[in-house]
């Protein structure tokens, strides 16, 4: 049992050490970071307050800002920036409150860098005078180490004092490619993947450009084209630039100051912070918002994929009408599937045609995303349908579909806005984030077993639309250098994260992440499964990874914190299945 009503003080109270340098330049804290506040609301409260000493902003983020802080970090989330750590490495202290009610205050040692906090202030701050017990200060990396990803068991995470860096710009970059010309790239680093110039023809930015490149993410395409051989891929590459007087993204982002608030008290309130879409460029005008194009909602309501099916079904009419003298892009770019040649396709395309068009009679910009491509899947891939060819066809014009709705959303762009609107892209208004199911897999970047899980999804892939199913959504790869925490993902030098999301109204895409999960846990491949996502590890599993065998005992050394604040087990308030499946117990 947890009293929490005394939980009222703020650590900033009790800080002691001035704005040191590190990292970007230089480097603020900020405290009173509770354990349900957003990332979003970070930004609101202070990266938006105009009053706030800055601007300032995070190294890193993770893709979507709905998460709470603590929940963020204590899970390992993380972005895409592969010369720089995770999220949880920005965390500097932590303020834990273990089973039994005992207060902790924990710590991060860093030679150079000063003390954080006084110790008579804290104790001052968490003593009997305002309610507490007295409170147990520790600086000690391996305790703190523990504890920034302890996912929840060692206690309530009442509060953090998180890094911040002086606000900036970024430059993102995303190109098309494929998958086969590129993947052997990735594992010989430095690769030329992560080594891109910023400046070229195609764009110019208004900031200056700092630094080489930051990040990469490689979205993959996992229905196939050129007849199963090629996996469209969109590679998105970003570049740190300085802070322009009105920067791209503040505005759509944060907004006009509605409450100015209170300073220590009430947190200001911003217009738009919290409460929208993530932010998209104009295509018109790169420097410019835009609305938010519908495929960044998985389960809005669309029609964007109308004109994708009108595209598709009026390149097949053409094909089928001119008897195969006229092949369009998509159809050269898909080819003849399964070794059957686009002629001997053409009565089967004609039916296919039809489908397609009584398809399009039932879209309605009230039809969701998901609908479309559930129906069109099921028209398409028909497994029950005797005539081969009949079925190569369904298969060939769902890929055709499949890969236009890849491109549009993996189009090529340019353009520039302030760090956060460009790595926070999460949709504050949207509430159906339920129909959307993922995991994610870490690898050590150069290792070889990376590609062969890729390989895998996409050879899964193409085997299920043979039996009327398919994945709609992507792998994407994202890249992040080590953490420091003992049990977190990111263990090796370079890391790649494997995310595999699908839309679960769609059959197929829980049976892709079913497999990817198992194929993850397979010792030989070896993948790590993220603490916040689907995991189905075992402490057998948990041990092979992070115990002796994997180079360090990371786990035995976790396991060491947890049972001092556990009592050697005795305090198990914090434990659950979960824990206990997964092996984070003493």
């Amino acid at each position: 049992m947890l009293a929490t009503k005394t939980l009222e003080t703020h650590p900033a109270d009790a800080h002691a050490a001035p704005q040191s340098t590190m990292g970007l330049g230089r480097t603020t804290f900020l405290g009173d970071v509770s354990d349900v506040t957003t990332l979003g609301g970070l930004i609101n409260d202070t990266f938006g307050n105009r009053g706030f000493g800055g601007p300032w902003g995070f190294a890193t983020l993770g893709g979507a800002g709905g998460q709470t802080i603590v929940g963020a970090f204590s899970t390992g989330t993380h972005g895409g920036d592969f010369d720089r750590p995770p999220i949880a490495d920005s965390v500097q202290a932590i303020h834990l409150v273990v089973d039994g009610g005992k207060h902790y205050w924990i710590e991060r040692v860093e030679g150079g860098v000063p003390q954080l906090t006084d110790d008579d202030a804290l104790r001052d701050l968490y003593g009997p005078a305002n309610g507490f017990e007295e409170i147990e200060i520790i600086r000690d990396n391996q305790t703190f180490d523990a504890t920034v990803i302890s996912v929840g068991r060692f206690g309530a995470i009442y509060s953090a004092i998180l890094k911040a860096v002086p606000q900036y710009s970024l430059y993102e970059r995303r190109r098309l490619d494929y998958w086969q010309d590129i993947k052997e790239t990735i594992r010989e680093l430095p690769a030329k993947l992560f080594e891109a110039p910023a400046l070229n023809k195609d764009f110019k930015p208004a900031g200056t450009v700092f630094g080489p490149q930051r990040f990469l993410q490689i979205a993959v395409c996992l229905a196939p084209s050129a007849n199963n051989t090629r996996n469209r891929v969109g590679i998105t590459q970003r570049w740190t630039l300085s802070l322009t007087s009105r920067p791209p993204g503040r505005e759509e982002r944060v907004g006009a100051l509605i409450d100015p608030g209170q300073p220590g008290e009430i947190d200001p309130e911003f217009e738009r912070v919290g409460k929208g879409p993530g932010y998209s460029p104009d295509p018109n005008d790169p420097r410019k918002g835009a609305q938010p194009s519908l495929l960044e909602i998985a389960c809005s309501r669309d029609s964007f994929l109308k004109g994708i099916i009108e595209g598709v079904a009026n390149e097949i009419k053409v094909f089928v009408e001119s008897d195969g003298a006229v092949v369009g892009a998509g159809i050269a770019a898909t080819a003849a599937f399964g070794g059957v040649g686009l002629l001997a396709l053409i009565p089967a395309l004609g039916l296919i045609l039809l489908a397609l068009y009584a398809i399009l009679d039932l879209i309605d910009d009230d039809t969701r995303f998901s609908e479309v491509m559930n129906t069109v899947k099921n028209r398409l891939l028909d497994p029950d349908n005797p005539d081969p060819l009949a079925r190569a066809a369904g298969v060939f014009a769902w890929q055709m579909i499949y890969n236009k709705a890849f491109e549009g959303q993996q189009s090529p762009t340019d353009f520039e806005a302030i760090s956060y609107a460009v790595m926070d892209k999460h949709h504050y208004g949207n509430y159906c984030e339920v129909n959307v199911d993922s995991v994610e897999v870490f690898f050590d970047a150069a290792d070889t077993r990376l590609i062969a899980f890729v390989d895998a999804l996409i050879a899964f892939e193409i085997a299920q639309e043979h039996h009327g199913k398919s994945m709609v959504g992507y792998a994407s790869l994202r890249f992040t250098g080590p953490t420091s925490a003992l049990i977190g993902m990111e263990r090796f030098e370079t890391n790649c994260a494997v995310e595999v999301a699908c839309l679960r109204d769609v059959t197929g895409g829980q049976e892709l992440i079913d497999f990817a999960v198992t194929l993850a846990r397979n010792p030989n491949i070896g993948g790590i499964l993220h603490w916040g996502q689907r995991n189905d590890c075992t402490r057998t599993d948990i041990d092979r990874l992070f115990g002796p065998t994997s180079g360090s005992d990371r786990i035995g050394a976790w396991r060491e914190v947890l049972d001092r604040f556990t009592d050697g087990g005795q305090l198990n308030a914090f434990s659950n299945a979960f824990t206990r499946r997964i092996g984070l117990e003493p």
